[in-house]
C-alpha cells in the first residue's frame, strides 16, 4: 500500500498557533490535513490529525515488515 501524500495546508508562526490553538486544531481535524508550525532555531513542528498520524505509522510499519 503506497504512502498517502501529506498536504500542508497552512504555515503559521508558533505565537499565532498558540493564540488560536483551537481554531487550528479544529481545522486540521476537519480538513484532514497537516499544519506546519514555524518556530525559532529551526525547531519547527507539523500538526497532524490523529487518524492521519495512525495511517502513516501503520504504513511505515507495513513497509518495514516487507
Amino acid at each position: 500500500m503506497p504512502l498517502k501524500e501529506v498536504q500542508i495546508v497552512i504555515a503559521v508562526s508558533s505565537s499565532a498557533f498558540l493564540k488560536e490553538f483551537t481554531i487550528y486544531a479544529d481545522k486540521a481535524h476537519a480538513d484532514g490535513q497537516a499544519i506546519f508550525v514555524q518556530r525559532s532555531n529551526d525547531k519547527n513542528l507539523v500538526v497532524l490529525p490523529m487518524e492521519m498520524y495512525n495511517d502513516l505509522q501503520r504504513q511505515i510499519y507495513e513497509l518495514k515488515a516487507k
